[in-house]
């Protein structure tokens, strides 16, 4: 059971928050409940808490707020960041400022569930260590110590175990070798503050805590396994800039990116296409052979898209059964030549279950008076323009862009 472990549930939704609570004492823990950010703080101050689940939009601060409160009262509490906005930017600084994970509403209860245990079991073991920080033979965390003439004087088991070729290597040890110069500055200062350096050994990355202890005239670097973190970090990044049926880039990333090339057109005046393509009565797929095969077309012709583009072209999914390229340093006549050859592509396909699809693309290309809504609006009218002429076909806005021309590079 877990009587001794307490959470605090800081959320504005009044349902919400109590159904989470009635839960969690039902699960066995103890719990403390706040509505605003000054509530958590108030429950802050009375301690004893393991862990809190903090909503990000609070009526009187933002839940990055609260959480930079929590970790400066109580450094061992664990926090889960719980939010309706799935901003990849919001969930990467939740991490980097210290969030145990971070997930978005609707959740699932099984998810927070584990990820409160998780959370809970972490923060009882770095209590655990830094109860056991002055006694480093008893650490279960390498910890290795550097005496003033710059060499390993000291690996407690834990260093030994996990790094056997540490002691002969000494500060050229792959762990040590990118922080020496840290280390060194830290020896010298005489600081008695905590230095991080991060290093990587093959599939593993290491958080080293480097303290310099002045009665002993060391330095003293405590050693910690950070990849699941490292993982979980790369994780949210993944599903904040992809689509999760395709696997390519999702629409706001794909603003983002695409804003960022038109600016760099505008400023060095070089072509720049885009196109946009969706697949021609998909709806009567759907319809007739259920969402599951409509949902494996819409891969199989994003695998067909993408073998055909070069490595500096992006495709993204817009919306539905609507997709952007974005085709950098490319002019009309290319561009053109490009979409024709994706259409056919998928033209010429069978796909399982459904036979033949075809696609119809619009195109145009940046001019200087361009800027990211009016390049948006203009490819949507092309798009338009090929569903007029009849589907199965590229349209390109202005007009004048489709004559006959080369091939793509």
């Amino acid at each position: 059971m877990n009587e001794e472990k307490k959470i605090l549930v800081v959320d504005d939704d009044p349902n919400l928050r109590k159904t989470l609570a009635d839960i969690l004492r039902v699960k066995g823990y103890a719990t403390a409940i706040a509505s605003t950010g000054a509530e958590a703080i108030a429950a802050m101050e009375a301690g004893g808490i393991n862990l809190a689940l903090i909503d990000l939009m609070l009526p009187d601060m933002h839940g990055l707020e609260v959480m930079a409160r929590l970790k400066a009262m109580l450094p061992m509490t664990e926090a889960i960041i719980l939010t309706g906005n799935a901003s990849m930017d919001t969930a990467i600084e939740a991490t980097r400022q210290g969030a145990f994970s971070y997930l978005t509403k609707p959740y699932h209860m099984d998810d927070l569930l584990r990820n409160i245990e998780h959370g809970v079991e972490r923060q009882q073991t770095r209590e655990e260590i830094l109860r056991l920080a002055s006694f480093p033979r008893l650490d279960p965390n390498p910890v290795i110590e550097i005496d003033s003439a710059g060499e390993i004087s000291y690996l407690n088991p834990a260093a030994e175990r996990l790094f056997p070729g540490l002691g002969a290597q000494g500060v050229s040890h792959p762990l040590l070798r990118d922080a020496t110069e840290r280390i060194e500055g830290l020896r010298q200062d005489k600081e008695q503050g905590k230095r991080l350096e991060q290093a990587a050994i093959g599939e593993t990355t290491y958080e080293l805590q480097i303290y310099y202890v002045q009665e002993v005239n060391l330095i003293r670097i405590y050693v910690d396994d950070i990849s699941q973190r490292k993982r979980d970090e790369m994780e949210i990044y993944l599903l904040a800039i992809t689509d999760g049926l395709t696997g390519i880039t999702n629409r706001r990333e794909f603003t983002a990116i695409l804003g960022r090339e038109v600016a760099r057109a505008k400023r060095y005046g070089t072509p720049l296409a885009l196109a946009m393509y969706d697949l021609d009565h998909f709806k009567l797929v759907n319809d007739t052979f259920g969402h599951d095969v409509g949902d494996d077309v819409l891969r199989t012709v994003t695998g067909l898209v993408q073998k055909k583009l070069r490595s500096t072209d992006i495709m993204a999914r817009w919306g539905g059964e609507e997709f952007m390229v974005l085709m950098p340093q490319t002019a009309a006549p290319a561009a053109g030549n490009a979409a024709e050859k994706l259409r056919l592509a998928i033209a010429e396909h069978h796909f399982d279950k459904v036979g033949k699809l075809t696609v119809s693309f619009g195109v145009t290309i940046f001019e200087l008076a361009d800027d990211l809504d009016s390049l948006l609006k203009r490819v949507d009218d092309a798009l338009y323009l090929a569903k007029e002429q009849g589907r199965n076909c590229v349209a390109m806005l202005p007009k004048e862009m489709a004559s006959p021309v080369g091939t793509i590079d």
